[in-house]
């Protein structure tokens, strides 16, 4: 009797130790879990900026062996740094969607992804009878400037620039001008230069008799528009 006691204890005893295992198991792994859910990702890393294009997508090439990207020192680091205009792979009959990348370089030769921003590149269907409005893509005094041009008979323009700061990008400067080609040149487009972080702006305008006329000011400063949210059909 006293035995069968001792092994009804023993198995008892054996019993709670696995079960007490079990749930202190899964308690490590739930913890596990729960840390690997909070820890942040690291940005994305690549030693080339290809390796940083999204699967689906390729750098645009306006012209023959002629690739949309740029170089140059975007985050004040001594550093070269890379913007590109990305383009989703599509059917020859289809107008793709494009994006600006850009990302930041690093002394070992590698590239940390900055931000891929859409709706800042118009689509190749979007400059009018001019045909596809992509102008140019370049890194001008530590910022990206985005170049768009279009129309037909009445010719529009655009020019965004865009510059790191405060840990985020920001549109800080816009260029915008129309004309009539049959009666002015480009270089007497009605046309509108904002810069956003000081509030100067420049009018220039040209009447019926071809009259040159400028007016320059400081209008009120709003808060910079972020390129993340940035779309140039508000700019409008």
């Amino acid at each position: 009797m006293k035995k069968l006691i001792v092994r009804s204890v023993g198995i008892v005893a054996l019993l709670s130790y696995i079960v007490g295992y079990n749930d202190s198991s899964q308690i490590q792994i739930a913890e596990a879990k729960a840390a690997s859910t909070h820890t942040p990702k690291p940005a994305a890393k690549a030693d080339n900026i290809n390796a940083l294009i999204p699967a689906g997508w390729h750098i645009l090439e306006p012209f023959q062996d002629e690739k949309a990207i740029a170089e140059g020192d975007l985050n004040k680091d001594g550093i070269a740094d890379v913007a590109a205009v990305i383009e989703k792979d599509a059917g020859k009959d289809e107008a793709s969607p494009r994006s600006l990348l850009i990302a930041f370089g690093s002394k070992n030769n590698t590239y940390t992804l900055s931000i891929i921003a859409k709706n800042v590149i118009l689509q190749s269907d979007e400059g009018g009878i001019w045909g596809d409005p992509f102008d140019s893509l370049t890194i001008d005094r530590g910022s990206v400037l985005v170049s768009d041009y279009g129309g037909s008979n009445w010719r529009w323009y655009n020019k965004y620039r865009f510059r790191y700061q405060d840990h985020d990008w920001f549109l800080i400067g816009s260029t915008s001008g129309t004309y009539f080609t049959g009666a002015v040149t480009m270089e007497q487009a009605d046309e509108d230069d904002i810069n956003y972080l000081t509030g100067q702006f420049i009018k220039r305008r040209t009447d019926e008799q071809g009259h040159l006329t400028t007016k320059k000011g400081i209008q009120r400063k709003k808060p910079l528009i972020r390129l993340k949210e940035f779309n140039p059909e508000n700019m409008q």
